[in-house]
């Protein structure tokens, strides 16, 4: 994976009952934001508690992370998830100045990063 230059996290609370449902249009969002040309790196990951998912975004750039919310995958994914949705998101997006990589990473030790 290349050095991201953005960040996104965003917190789901999906309804009671919907939790499938809700996972599809995710599943549907991660898929088409992986082909994007700056998109790095996108997951969904689910919670314990069900119907609440974490996404992780990486993109090169904040112009490619604006790109991305002009695509029909997001577009699409705005209209399809209200209804699934128990309360709005919590989101941030983190901009990277510096990354540092592990020197040996199985696990790191803290005096061998970067």
């Amino acid at each position: 994976m290349s050095d991201p230059g953005v960040l996104l996290l965003a917190e789901l609370h999906g309804r009671a009952g919907l939790a499938d449902e809700l996972h599809a249009v995710l599943a549907e969002l991660a898929q088409g934001s992986l082909a994007e040309p700056e998109c790095v790196e996108y997951r969904v990951l689910a919670d314990e508690a069900p119907g609440e998912y974490l996404l992780f975004g990486a993109w090169s750039s904040e112009a490619g992370l604006r790109a991305h919310y002009k695509t029909p995958h997001y577009l699409r994914y705005r209209d399809q998830v209200g209804p699934f949705l128990a309360r709005p998101s919590d989101v941030v997006v983190h901009h990277v100045s510096n990354t540092v990589h592990a020197q040996d990473p199985n696990p790191p030790e803290p005096g061998l990063l970067g």
